[in-house]
Order: structure tokens, then sequence, then C-alpha cells
């Protein structure tokens, strides 16, 4: 029995796979169109987002947290009692000078029976809204921290209402600080934005003691 002539193995090659080709799809060049389905839904879902922060702007501020703020009352204001606002405002100093006002060890000072404290209300409020470099006297001892500025975080009355707080606990009495020498005294150092050190600080109160001596 003689086998197949060779001539006809191409021939057999291809009807095997024959069917394989005719499920093959051939390549395409360009892009498909985009469903029009998935183009509405895209549109819907924009307009409804525009329309949804349109209506709940939170008073377009990273400050509000009600995305639909009340409204202003027309009635009078009700006065915040400084000594619950400084509380509140503390907290942000209690990492360094504690909860119960007296500080950490050679570390930062205490505020507690402080003459920076109950002393001279304007030596205070510039203290706050320029911060102050060591070292410093407190109490006695010498302190090399560094405390930072705070005028571009408080307003006046945020300021003032800390230091009343922290004039008026732990034992200290002092007079209360109204907004209006904070006020004055920002004005003051709008041209000395810089912290103070020790010196600085004895120059400024010197000369505002002057003034208020002279005005006597």
């Amino acid at each position: 029995m003689s086998a197949p002539h060779s001539d006809h193995l191409p021939d057999r090659i291809l009807q095997m796979h024959e069917q394989a080709v005719r499920e093959m799809v051939e390549p395409r060049d360009g892009i498909s169109p985009t469903p029009v389905t998935f183009l509405l839904l895209c549109f819907f879902f924009t307009a409804w987002g525009g329309y949804y922060i349109a209506d709940n702007p939170g008073a377009w501020s990273g400050m509000e947290y009600n995305e639909k703020p009340a409204t202003a009352s027309t009635g009078p204001a009700v006065a915040i009692d400084p000594m619950v606002m400084g509380k509140e405002i503390f907290g942000a100093c209690t990492q360094c000078h504690q909860a119960d006002g007296k500080g950490v060890a050679a570390t930062y000072p205490p505020l507690v029976a402080s003459e920076y404290v109950t002393g001279d209300e304007r030596r205070l409020a510039a203290i706050l809204l320029n911060g102050i470099n060591g070292p410093f006297l407190v109490n006695g001892a010498t302190y090399a921290s560094e405390m930072p500025k705070w005028r571009d975080y408080f307003q006046d009355d945020e300021l003032a209402a800390v230091m009343t707080y922290i004039r008026n606990s732990w034992g200290n009495k002092a007079p209360p600080v109204s907004k209006d020498t904070v006020a004055k005294v920002r004005a003051e150092l709008a041209a000395q934005p810089n912290p103070w050190t020790a010196a600085s600080l004895a120059e400024f109160s010197a000369a505002a003691a002057k003034v208020k001596g002279e005005s006597k």
C-alpha cells in the first residue's frame, strides 16, 4: 500500500483549520462609538451633582459642617461667657502648659502664679499675638522653649477670652481682658510681627508703661 502523496498535505492542513479561520475576527482600525445610554447617564449625574452642591453649599466654607446652616437670628445677640470660650480655646495650649496650667518642668513655663499671666494685660496680649522665644525667666526658673504666634489663628475676642480664662483659673485672680485691648495691641504690632525675646518684651512693656504714665 502506497503512502499518500505529499502534494495533498497542504490541502488537508487547510481543511483542518478552515473552521477556526472562519471564527476568527479580523482586527479593524478606528474606535467604536460611545453608547448613547452611557452619555445620558454621565449628563444626568453631572447635572444632579451641580444641583446638589448649589442646594447644599455649607456656607461655601471649609469651617462649616452643616450643609444647611440656620439663618441668622434677628433677635438680640446672646453674650458668650469669656470663661467658657477661653477654656475651649485653651485646649490648643494644653500640650505645653498642661490642663492644670503648671506647664512642664524645665521645658514649658507654668501659667499658675505667673507675673506674665496676671500682670500687664497688654504684655500678655503681645505674647499671644507674636509668640516668644526663650530664654526667659518665670517664677525663678529659666525656660528656653518657644511659643508660636497666634495672631493669624484667633480673633481679638477669642484671644481676650483665653487671656481672661488663664488670668482667673488655677488660683489666679486678675481683671478680665476686653477684645478692644487685644485689638489695640494688634494694631500697634502690625509692623512688628516677629516673636519676642525677654529683652524686646521688656522694652515693649517699658515703653507702654511710659506712655501710660504720661497720659495720666
